[in-house]
């Protein structure tokens, strides 16, 4: 399960046995992809918000922590410049939201079988989601001009708790074959929904 290209590592090896353990006995393999570890531009424009929030946030903890040197506030105004430690955390998460691909890479295997669709992804500890056959709802495709791409799987169409509509996605990719993930789920699929996928579910957008 290494596909072109792409050396294998100890991650790669430890998902490959998960998901050896995890396959019942007759279940059947019809399509797998690794996450591509690649930077995402658009995942930048969170730079916008993301630039301005960390440096107020390093700036008024800075200020705090200088103005309680300089009085004498006891105890309580000790803690006071630690309310903006949790902001200056928020700020660099999104700072490093665009680089996360690259960690992923080699650690998170989609699967498609003759069942269901699973993702195994390994961080501190493995984590297995699973999508069977039968609740696989609209596929939306978003593919790249070398193949890659995206896939937006409905699951689920309900309501929340203020009544607006919402959807559920179980999502596979960025990775490397996605027309090849969309036409394993397209053969376990329920008839409605590959009907709905073969009148235009799928989009293409450039690289």
């Amino acid at each position: 399960m290494v596909e072109a290209g792409q050396s294998d590592n100890a991650h790669m090896a430890r998902l490959r046995l998960a998901l050896e353990r995890e396959l019942h006995p007759d279940e059947a393999v019809q399509w797998h992809g690794w996450q591509l570890g690649r930077i995402e531009r658009r995942l930048f424009l969170t730079y916008v918000f993301a630039i301005p929030w960390t440096a107020f946030s390093v700036m008024w903890t800075v200020l705090a922590a200088g103005a309680i040197s300089v009085s004498e506030i006891g105890l309580v105004g000790i803690a006071f410049p630690l309310f903006g430690l949790p902001f200056i955390a928020v700020g660099l998460w999104m700072l490093s939201r665009p680089f996360v691909p690259l960690f992923e890479r080699g650690r998170v295997l989609y699967v498609v079988t003759d069942r269901r669709a699973l993702k195994l992804s390994l961080g501190r500890e493995l984590a297995v989601t699973t999508l069977p056959a039968d609740r696989i709802g609209l596929v939306e495709r978003r593919e790249l001009r070398d193949g890659s791409g995206t896939l937006n799987l409905a699951v689920k169409i309900g309501r929340d708790s203020d009544g607006d509509r919402q959807t559920d996605f179980f999502t596979i990719g960025l990775v490397a074959d996605v027309i090849g993930a969309q036409t394993a789920l397209d053969r376990i699929a329920p008839r409605p929904a590959r009907d709905k996928s073969a009148t235009g579910a799928a989009g293409v957008v450039s690289s």
